[in-house]
């Protein structure tokens, strides 16, 4: 299994959470990816919530979203395994106002240090496709979760995840390797209503999604910056050849040749 970066984020260097840090908030900045996020916390009852957990919250995107919302006047925890990451996402918290409404610890979603029932809603944004156990993460949130309460779930469907390269005939290969190198569980979603059901929790809601983009790239920029170092530090190519797979897809995006696609998925689940 390659090192994918975000299952070991506690362990990066300073230069792959720098890269990280800058994707994360590159993504929660996009109109696109913000709509998404909004329907399932549109769907989750969030101006009756008091106490909401934001799983392997990262830099704080989703936790500073919820605080901001109109109508919300509870609070969010954010929880992430690498404490560089809770630094960066109290600081942005900070910057927006949002400190009173937020809080942001380090801790471990194999297990958490968290009371049965405590929380009304739960979120696990872009996490169970870093995990080497989802659906042992999901049977933890489901304990954390009070009954009624909800889970909201969304990741990519990485398996669908494709950037065209210069050599048509390696393309599938590269992709392949793209997808090796930057998450653990590239079809996870696909397994979700299975691993609600093993864990005691009804698929409620339904997000499908496909982001596509020809030309020049705006979601896909920055994976466009990124790829190359990630290829190398995860070991799944030597850095002449990460550098030539990068090399392309910058070219492709200044020319305005560039193509990219992926499937993303929103899932509301209910404790019964």
């Amino acid at each position: 299994m390659a090192d994918d970066p975000y299952r070991i984020a506690d362990r990066v260097d300073d230069g792959m959470l720098e890269m990280m840090v800058s994707r994360l908030e590159e993504r929660g900045r996009d109109a696109r990816f913000l709509g998404m996020i909004d329907d399932y916390l549109d769907a989750v009852g969030l101006p009756e919530a008091n106490e909401v957990l934001d799983l392997g919250c990262g830099t704080g995107v989703v936790a500073r979203r919820i605080a901001g919302r109109s109508g919300f006047a509870g609070r969010v925890l954010g929880i992430d395994l690498a404490p560089q990451l809770v630094t960066r996402a109290r600081a942005l918290a900070a910057s927006e106002g949002l400190s009173q409404a937020t809080v942001f610890e380090v801790g471990d979603i194999r297990s958490l240090a968290l009371e049965d029932g405590r929380f009304d809603v739960t979120v696990m944004h872009t996490l169970v496709s870093h995990l080497e156990d989802p659906g042992a993460a999901l049977k933890e949130a489901a304990r954390v979760t009070r009954a009624g309460g909800a889970i909201a779930l969304f990741d990519g469907d990485y398996a669908s995840s494709t950037l065209e390269t210069a050599d048509p005939d390696r393309a599938g290969e590269i992709d392949a390797a793209m997808i090796e190198a930057t998450v653990t569980q590239p079809r996870v979603l696909r397994r979700l209503p299975r691993m609600a059901a093993a864990a005691g929790l009804l698929v409620e809601r339904f997000f499908p999604y496909v982001i596509a983009e020809a030309g020049r790239p705006e979601f896909f920029a920055g994976l466009v910056d990124t790829i190359g170092p990630m290829l190398v530090a995860s070991g799944v190519a030597q850095e002449d050849e990460a550098a030539t797979i990068a090399s392309d897809l910058g070219d492709a995006a200044e020319s305005g040749t560039f193509f990219g696609a992926c499937n993303y998925y929103g899932y509301v689940l209910r404790k019964p």
